[in-house]
């Protein structure tokens, strides 16, 4: 099939791997020396909640796993006008932050509903400005892209191309601009 999506000019879709999350952390230090970006020691997982009590095991899995990892408090969660969930991570080590990113999305995912999960969202701070850059991962796409939210429903495009060239070596950058998407109620600074 693959000659026949060739010739036809089909694209395959880009593969999720979840193990590019861990690249952020190895980003976050060009990010925080060469564009003054530091983390806001937040995270958020964003999906579409899924009936079913698996769907509720899965999420009750995952905060029984962060409480093992120091937690003393569950995830808080909200869910935007578009009817998508956010869970939210707190935790002043990034690279901990960046675990427990991973463990909630694969928890969701080794359940069977994979396809609930639309990000993972990764707030820095410009430490002059205090401006917020979002680093947005793609869970269906495998990639991240920055999203920079200025003044009601705009978004800064040019500094997010500077972002993008800033980290694009580091971190799997989505080349497909259109799946630059932009989020408005991301509940997390």
């Amino acid at each position: 099939m693959k000659i026949f999506d060739t010739i036809l000019g089909r694209n395959q879709p880009a593969k999720s791997n979840l193990d590019n999350l861990f690249s952020l952390p190895g980003a976050a230090i060009t990010l925080s020396v060469s564009g003054n970006l530091v983390s806001t020691g937040k995270a958020g997982v964003c999906f579409k909640p899924a009936s079913g009590a698996s769907f509720e095991n899965a999420i009750a899995e995952f905060q029984t796993v962060i409480e093992t990892m120091g937690s003393t408090e569950p995830a808080p969660s909200a869910v935007d006008s578009y009817g998508y969930e956010w869970i939210t991570l707190v935790d002043d080590d990034f690279g901990t932050l960046v675990t427990k990113t991973h463990v909630l999305n694969s928890s969701i995912n080794d359940a069977g509903f994979g396809s609930q999960l639309l990000c993972s969202v990764f707030p820095f701070r410009e430490t002059e400005t205090g401006e917020i850059v979002y680093f947005v991962y793609l869970f269906k796409r495998g990639s991240f892209y920055p999203f920079v939210p200025i003044g009601n429903e705009k978004r800064n495009s040019e500094r997010e191309m500077a972002v993008k060239a800033l980290i694009d070596k580091e971190i799997p950058v989505e080349p497909d601009l259109s799946h630059w998407f932009p989020l408005w109620e991301i509940p997390l600074k």
